[in-house]
């Protein structure tokens, strides 16, 4: 069904990287883990939060460092 469509394409269906999979999946993972360690067992739905709140200010702490 989704072959004749042009939906699933070679490039959107091919695996990750590991190092795609490192910086989609793991790192961001372990960051809210830490989150989670810090403010003293939060929910992982308000470490994800907290995340996405101090973007703003890692983005200023750490300019030109990408």
């Amino acid at each position: 069904m989704f072959i004749q469509t042009g939906v699933l394409t070679t490039e959107f269906c091919a695996p990750q990287s590991s190092s795609q999979y490192l910086d989609q999946v793991l790192v961001p993972e372990t960051a809210i883990r830490l989150i989670v360690e810090d403010f003293k067992g939060i929910s992982l739905d308000i470490a994800k939060e907290i995340m996405f709140d101090s973007v703003e200010f890692g983005s200023y702490v750490h300019v030109g460092n990408n």
